[in-house]
């Protein structure tokens, strides 16, 4: 897991970026003596080494190592380094007094480093982010400790110790790894201190979402202070698990200036002989109902521990049937309560508090606004610090009266400090620019009371600082560089000063001009741009300013578009298009750029597949499509894809009408792109009708299949696709047959016929799928015909559906099985079968370009074509071509008959491609070889009939 999404910040409403964050100023802490050394520790150094010199040339790479190196006075110094050091660091070592060990994590950009290892790879070995057993005087600062799986921090017969400036989120549920040996028990909390150990300090941490409490002082355990932290979410308040602070058979101990939110059976809880115990200064609140314990309060002090106790100035804020008091037994809600009856209390309040109470780990307990608890509190109590959880000074509110008591009447309650500044930002303009650059520096306040301010602004390029009234000033930069600027914001009293800077470095370059830098490429079929998806790159642009805007003109007609260096556009048809883009800079220049594009298909390799069927508008909820298509309507389709080729070029499909309402077609055309004037399937009412089609892919890898009139079912098997460098190249051949069982017997019910094609009519023996022509003839029920490679499961698609008495012929693209054959197989009744080959693909041969669906031919514009009459059809496909894709389509026939197609100035076989009946559409895919000329011949049998020949591709090699 990454350190980010480990991390979760404290959500403090004080922004302020050169001192946010957990401070690591002592306060009322004892002083430390001068540090002898500094060991550094950096994991991201590319030379790090844990047997080097932990120096800043050769950090150590692990905190333990540095740990173990360090001696009294010395300082671990932790990088930021990778973000993360997954490891429990064990302290051995020991400091002196007045000269500790000090392990101290170095923010970046704000975020302290990550240790510890997270529950679910942690074992009882790495449970801890921290382990201090038996040592003495070490100070553990600035970390973040998250999802350990026992205590974050475990301190152990040990003293002197610090625990100051972490933030622990959700620590302490175990490993889930019960009955291993590996196993690490939950109902932990985020920080204890057990055994013998003795003045221990837990100062400004902010502590979130313990399973077994927030911070727990065990039996034994003396002269603790535990001071200005903030715990939220710790234990688990309705079931009466842990505490937010939870101190048991632990006399003397100082609790003071915490901020406990939604925590535990009892917020603060002193338990057994915690007793001459002081608890002042603190906010303790909830959300929700607390559950039924004995304990369950705000504040909760035992029998025993309220001997020579003293409890005051605190605030407390119950909810539900929680208690604010329970002391010594019994419950108290009111603090006038408390006070009458034990003489506690005498200052404290109860009031809800000037934060969100949002029940969440590490939720911001930063004050809004003013309350009882502001200038309130005892300055001078135990363990009471001068700064706040997050190093802010103490600061009067004016607006206030100083209630609180000791040498300074105005510190707040809990672990944050009402500041007189809420908020400052930094923003400048411009962000980059040549010199000599002026720039407009402006500073936004948010003010918790009206202060007279003053600004005083570092603008980072060695001018000196400028002081002023003003929230907006001017600056002249005169030289290049990467200049961060800063400003400290402050009322006439130095401790509201809040001081941030700007977010990113103002660049000021060499003056130069702009100089536009277009390169127009193929895009990532990632995008969902389809094989026409292209991308205009600006990013390589040069210009001392930043740019203020862009324009892309495609050279299509598309809508121009702007405001981005790195554009996508999808093109509806191959061609040469000019690409104009034009930039502007915020120097108020502009400049364009040009490139000529060739867009196209490129040459494709075929890959058959297992037939897969991918629509089925009958079926209730595939592909989220289970309905009709109405007249004028359309469905998109994605077309699948071997393993290993995730984007298709085009694809090969089986399309079928169903039980349509009326007369009418289907054209299918890549998706995102305009719709042709071309048809794929023709049909009258009732008719089931497939057909072959093959087609580019468009936007996200998808077809769209559009139906004209009325309104029909649609059925979509994928049978293959096309993809550039791979696949199989087309060879075709003159159109021979291979099977006609009139000369023997039908295929009968749910029976079976097998075709040898390897081998036979020029197939190869290398030939891995087979164009046919299949036609079912002198049917004696409807049915269908399904042709899949022999030796291999039987799909549940269909390849050619027909009536009673019909003759139907479609094509079909089919692999071929291991013995070389293909199998045909007829679902219901009896009817011949005849199969025609016009071509194969193999390792070599001619390979596809599709192009956009394209009308050749429509004699209807015309004449129709006679009895006996051959149609020649120019392509106009490029010098070179061997074979064309076509739909062919027979429509308004005075006769029933067929028409065959084959290359111009070859023989004409002895085969059909499209079988009608008389008066009827009938289309049919057609693979045809071509003459050297490029065009191919139409011949029809018998009476006249218009004849339409769209083109959807070409072979060449």
């Amino acid at each position: 897991m990454s350190p980010m999404r480990r991390r979760r910040k404290l959500a403090a409403a004080i922004v302020v970026a050169a001192s946010t964050g957990l401070a690591g100023a002592a306060g009322t802490l004892p002083a430390l003596a001068v540090s002898t050394g500094t060991l550094y520790v950096d994991n991201s150094a590319g030379n790090c080494a844990d047997h080097g010199p932990g120096s800043q040339a050769q950090p150590f790479c692990t905190v333990q190592a540095g740990v173990d190196a360090a001696q009294p006075g010395w300082t671990v110094s932790v990088g930021f380094g990778k973000g993360e050091y997954p490891e429990q660091v064990t302290v051995h070592s020991s400091g002196a007094a007045g000269r500790p060990i000090v392990v101290k994590g170095q923010k970046k950009r704000g975020d302290a480093p990550v240790v510890g290892v997270i529950s679910g790879l942690a074992t009882p070995a790495t449970a801890h982010g921290f382990l201090l057993d038996g040592v003495h005087d070490v100070t553990v600062q600035g970390f973040y400790l998250s999802q350990t799986a026992a205590e974050a921090v475990l301190v152990k017969d040990s003293s002197g110790v610090t625990v100051d400036s972490n933030e622990i989120v959700i620590a302490g549920w175990g490993n889930n790894a019960q009955g291993s040996a590996k196993a690490v028990p939950g109902g932990n909390p985020a920080i204890r201190l057990t055994g013998s150990s003795s003045g221990v300090t837990v100062s400004r941490n902010a502590v979130g979402g313990g399973e077994g409490g927030g911070i727990a002082v065990d039996a034994g355990v003396t002269g603790t202070v535990i001071t200005t932290n903030a715990v939220t979410a710790a234990g688990r308040a309705t079931e009466g698990v842990g505490y937010g602070i939870g101190v048991t058979d632990a006399p003397g101990t100082v609790v003071t200036g915490n901020t406990v939110a939604s925590s535990g059976a009892a917020g603060i809880a002193l338990l057994g002989h915690s007793d001459h115990a002081v608890v002042e200064n603190n906010v303790v609140a909830d959300s929700y109902s607390r559950s039924s314990a004995a304990e369950a309060a705000e504040l909760s002090v035992s029998p025993e521990a309220a001997t020579g106790t003293k409890s005051d100035y605190n605030s407390v804020y119950p909810t539900g049937k929680g208690a604010a008091y329970r002391w010594a037994g019994t419950a108290y809600q009111q603090p006038g309560d408390l006070k009458g009856a034990t003489g506690q209390g005498s200052h404290d309040l109860r009031e809800a508090p000037k934060f969100l109470l949002d029940g969440s780990a590490n939720s911001s307990v930063t004050p809004t606004a003013a309350s009882g608890a502001t200038d309130s509190a005892d300055a001078d109590a135990p363990g009471e610090l001068t700064t706040d959880l997050y190093g802010h000074p103490r600061v009067d509110d004016p607006q206030v009266d100083n209630t609180g008591a000791g040498a300074v009447g105005y510190h707040d309650r809990g672990a944050v400090e009402l500041a007189a500044f809420s908020r400052l930002s930094l923003d400048f303009t411009p962000y980059k620019g040549p010199y000599p650059l002026a720039v407009t520096v402006t500073a936004t306040a948010e003010r918790n009371w009206p202060l007279a301010t003053t600004y005083t602004y570092d603008f980072g390029d060695g001018s000196g600082l400028q002081t002023s009234t003003e929230a907006r000033v001017q600056h002249v930069y005169q030289k290049p560089g990467s200049y961060l600027i800063s400003v400290t914001a402050s009322g006439a009293d130095p401790n509201t000063a809040i001081s941030t800077t700007g977010m990113v470095p103002l660049t000021v370059d060499e003056p130069g001009d702009l100089v536009p830098d277009l390169r127009v490429s193929k895009d990532d079929r990632q995008n969902g741009g389809g094989p026409l998806g292209y991308v205009a790159d600006l990013s390589r642009s040069t210009s001392p300013w930043y740019f203020s805007g862009y324009q892309v003109d495609f050279g299509d007609g598309s809508p121009v578009e702007q405001n981005n260096n790195f554009l996508h556009h999808t093109y509806q048809r191959p061609g040469d298009y000019t690409v104009t883009a034009t930039l502007k800079d915020q120097g108020g220049r502009t400049a364009t750029a040009q490139q000529t594009v060739h867009v196209g298909y490129g040459q494709l390799g075929f890959t058959p597949i297992a037939p897969q069927r991918v629509l089925d508008t009958r079926l209730p909820g595939m592909t989220g499509n289970s309905r009709r298509l109405g007249p004028g309507e359309s469905i998109t389709v994605y077309v699948p894809t071997a393993p290993g080729h995730p984007h298709g070029d085009a694809a090969v499909l089986n399309v079928t009408a169903v039980n349509p309402s009326q007369s009418g077609y289907l054209s299918v055309y890549p998706a995102g792109t305009d719709r042709p004037a071309t048809s794929n399937v023709n049909f009258t009412a009732g008719q089931t009708v497939p057909n072959l089609v093959t087609v580019p892919t468009g936007q996200g890898d998808a077809v769209t299949v559009y139906n004209f009139s009325g309104s029909t079912d649609v059925v979509v098997d994928a049978m293959g696709y096309y993809q550039a460098d791979t696949g199989s190249r087309f060879t075709p051949l003159a159109p021979a047959r291979l099977l006609d069982t009139r000369a023997t017997s039908p295929v009968g019910p749910d029976g079976t016929t097998s075709i040898q094609v390897r081998g036979n009519a020029g197939v190869p023996a290398d030939a891995t799928a087979a164009v046919l022509n299949l036609t079912s003839t002198d049917s004696d029920a409807g049915g269908y015909l399904t042709a899949y490679a022999s030796g291999t499961a039987r799909p549940g698609t269909s390849n050619l559906n027909f009536g009673p008495r019909q003759t139907v012929a479609n094509q079909v693209v089919v692999p071929i099985g291991a013995d070389g054959k293909v199998t045909v197989y007829n679902h219901t009744g009896h009817t011949h079968v005849v199969a025609d080959v016009f071509g194969y693909y193999s390792p070599s041969g001619s390979l596809f370009t599709p192009v956009p669906p394209t009308r050749l031919v429509d004699t209807r514009q015309s004449s129709a074509l006679g009895a006996g009459s051959v149609l020649k059809v120019d392509t106009g496909l490029p010098a070179g071509a061997t074979g064309a894709v076509l739909n062919v389509t027979d429509t308004a026939s005075t006769a029933a008959g067929y028409l065959t197609v084959w290359a111009d100035g070859a023989a004409r076989p002895g085969t059909s491609n499209v079988n009608f009946a008389a008066g009827k559409t009938v289309p049919n895919h057609v693979t045809t070889p071509l003459g050297a000329n490029g065009a191919f011949d139409v011949y029809n049998f018998t009476g006249r009939s218009q004849v339409v020949a769209d083109l959807f591709g070409y072979f060449a090699k």
